[in-house]
């Protein structure tokens, strides 16, 4: 993933298919009849199956109701035997927002045995996927010019909203609009009831849904839970700062990982003092292209490298080994996780329409003092709001910033190692679910998913309540490793 700051920095995508299990064998039976003219037999990548697509229209203003329209994209996994079950899953994407259906393959995968008699709804939200997309030519890398010099950034962010501007009025892309969206998608493939299963920014987005249509939700599993009344972003600094403590801790317990590398926190502290006074420039190799690419690495992109790196387990496991290395002067192996792999399919334009009205509930004055000492800084958040003042405001309910209060059956997940939305979101948003239980992911980062975590959510809604789940199978989870030689690298 391309080095993004809009990205990276909070509301991040889910982190898919790391375990994800094998599809189901099943041969699929043909299309519900209900949805014969509504959608139509189609393929989606790397599904090896037919399942079923089509579009819905939707007013832009739905309190209006006239004007322009937005066409929906709506992919359907058909439930794999003729017991269908009325209620499907709907999977609601993090990062604020991803193309829910670029996530078939792994939801085909990892949620199989749910598929055998219930349905996976995914829905293109406004503004990403192929539902009038929202994007523009607004870098968001740490090393490009334009996104370092704030005058140049702000002008980029003017002529992105032009852009936007000339096919969508950008105040009607929030979520509490989009949520409405679902609701009239289920009403019109005929669902009496929805099952929610939201990820990252996904959860706020079930959460909005709970509150507005309350009637026609089963069940909902949240995992990465942001939350309606804590100052998350505010946080954000602070709690990456605690996972890089947490992260070099656990180093510090295991005898290999601290024999190798027993000044691991001091070394850090170094290199990010050097690259802040001399950046340098390496040449490595693009695994995708073969060519030789000229990676620059400077504090602010190390800092930019660890928000992604803290974000899972799996990636965790090379960290000490990188900063070791380039604090003794070797920065190729850092320089190959730094290769730019493609812009992020989150579009610009809807990200910001929901991060500058939902998210940036806070005074920016207090961002220096919520930040000082951390290894974030105010940079990048820096941006963020600086990109918000040059947003078109929309209205949101007085009561957003509020908990859901809900006696709807609520599974909630967080990884023990989320810094973005730690255990303790959780916890919190378990206060306005009564009915729920709130689980803490040992050894897993930020919406860490295997098969362990998959197939208690299945159970979770294949029963629709919480009474007897089987959680036993996260006792087994491995403690975390670590890289300490070049081979041992995830991307050496």
């Amino acid at each position: 993933m391309k080095l993004n700051a809009f990205v990276i920095l909070l509301l991040l995508p889910f982190n898919l298919g790391l375990h994800a299990q094998e599809s189901s064998q099943e041969t699929p039976p043909p299309p519900v009849p209900r949805f014969a003219d509504r959608l139509a037999p189609c393929r989606v990548p790397e599904v090896d199956e037919e399942v079923l697509c089509g579009r819905h229209e939707v007013y832009e203003n739905r309190t209006a109701g006239k004007g322009r329209k937005i066409a929906l994209h709506v992919v359907v996994l058909p439930a794999k035997t003729a017991e269908v079950a009325p209620d499907p899953l709907v999977f609601l994407a993090g990062g604020g927002v991803a193309p829910a259906t670029r996530y078939a393959s792994f939801l085909n995968g990892a949620f199989a045995d749910l598929r055998r008699h219930r349905d996976i709804l995914l829905i293109d939200q406004r503004g990403s996927g192929e539902s009038n997309p929202l994007d523009c030519d607004l870098s968001t890398d740490p090393a490009n010019p334009e996104y370092r010099n704030e005058a140049r950034f702000k002008n980029a962010v003017r002529r992105c909203r032009k852009q936007l501007e000339k096919k969508a009025d950008l105040r009607y892309y929030t979520t509490p609009v989009a949520m409405d969206d679902l609701d009239e998608i289920r009403d019109w493939l005929g669902y009496p009831r929805l099952n929610l299963y939201g990820v990252s920014y996904g959860t706020q987005a079930a959460m909005v849904y709970v509150r507005r249509h309350p009637d026609h939700v089963r069940a909902v599993a949240l995992q990465g839970v942001v939350p309606f009344d804590l100052p998350m972003w505010l946080e954000f600094p602070r709690n990456a700062q605690s996972a890089l403590d947490q992260a070099f801790a656990a180093c510090a317990r295991q005898p290999g990982c601290h024999n190798a590398f027993p000044n691991l926190a001091d070394e850090f502290t170094t290199l990010l003092k050097r690259l802040a006074v001399k950046p340098v420039k390496v040449k490595v190799g693009d695994p995708e292209t073969g060519k030789q690419v000229e990676i620059p690495i400077d504090a602010e992109i190390l800092r930019i490298f660890l928000i992604r790196v803290l974000y899972s387990a799996e990636r965790i496991h090379d960290l000490p080994l990188l900063i070791h290395l380039a604090h003794a002067g070797d920065y190729q192996p850092l320089a190959r996780n730094l290769v730019p792999q493609g812009e992020s399919s989150i579009p610009k334009g809807v990200y910001l329409s929901i991060v500058c009205n939902e998210e940036l509930h806070f005074d920016p004055a207090d961002l220096a003092r919520a930040a000082a000492g951390t290894i974030l800084g105010t940079f990048r958040l820096g941006r963020e709001i600086l990109a918000c003042k040059e947003w078109p405001h929309a209205q949101v309910p007085k009561d957003y910033w509020t908990p859901v209060p809900s006696n709807v059956p609520a599974l909630i997940l967080t990884g023990a190692l989320d810094y973005v939305t730690p255990p303790r979101y959780g916890e919190t948003a378990a206060r306005s679910f009564p009915n729920s239980q709130a689980l803490t992911l040992s050894n897993r980062g930020h919406n860490d998913t295997d098969p362990c975590v998959s197939g208690i959510i299945q159970a979770f809604v294949s029963k629709g309540d919480l009474e007897g789940l089987d959680t036993s199978c996260l006792a087994k989870t491995e403690d975390l490793s670590f890289a300490v030689r070049v081979e041992e690298l995830v991307n050496p």
